[in-house]
């Protein structure tokens, strides 16, 4: 079903406009069709394909659907209109103002610096929240990728835990007021 209002970008950074999932796209999404976009395409087959977090944030949204706005962020190239990979919030910040995010970009698109861009595009925007006091990245030990780019937005090893999908995740943290006070960090 094709949306008849023009989506609004949640966020927009150089390369990047991000699109929160709406509660219809859940809906398409839960009973197994992919929504059709109008301001947008999906030739990767995000969130279609391969893995995906939809069957974490579909129940959460069906509980709180305020929640679906920074579950699911689809980041789509500007040049292309094409859904390169998306980000999202594990949660609602929590009573310390810990939030946790996650993201993925399709294999094509990756090594090019769009993951770095998004995690600061979605960060930005999240820090306007006044709850929001500190941004958490969990990954495992195995993914460099990852691991690279979190260590060099200089964020703190605080411990690791273990996720029942994905093993051993290493925990990084930082401050809201730390991730503001360094300024505009290079998206790329």
């Amino acid at each position: 079903m094709k949306s008849k209002l023009e989506r609004i970008p949640f966020l927009e950074t150089d390369r990047l406009f991000g699109y929160s999932l709406t509660l219809n796209d859940y809906h398409c999404f839960e009973t197994g069709k992919e929504p059709e976009w109008l301001e947008f395409k999906n030739p990767y087959r995000h969130l279609v394909e391969g893995p995906s977090p939809l069957s974490h944030r579909i129940p959460k949204v069906k509980v709180n659907p305020e929640y679906a706005q920074i579950g699911i962020v689809l980041a789509v190239e500007k040049l292309t209109r094409f859904i390169i990979g998306s980000a999202g919030f594990h949660n609602l910040p929590d009573a310390s103002g810990m939030i946790e995010i996650g993201f993925g970009i399709v294999p094509e698109k990756q090594n090019q610096g769009f993951g770095k861009e998004l995690l600061l595009g979605m960060w930005r925007k999240i820090s306007q929240r006044q709850d929001v006091r500190i941004l958490r990245y969990t990954v495992s030990p195995l993914n460099a990728p990852s691991l690279h780019i979190i260590k060099k937005l200089n964020f703190e090893l605080k411990g690791e835990q273990i996720d029942s999908e994905d093993g051993v995740e290493l925990i990084y943290e930082k401050t809201l007021e730390n991730f503001l006070s360094e300024g505009p960090l290079s998206a790329t």
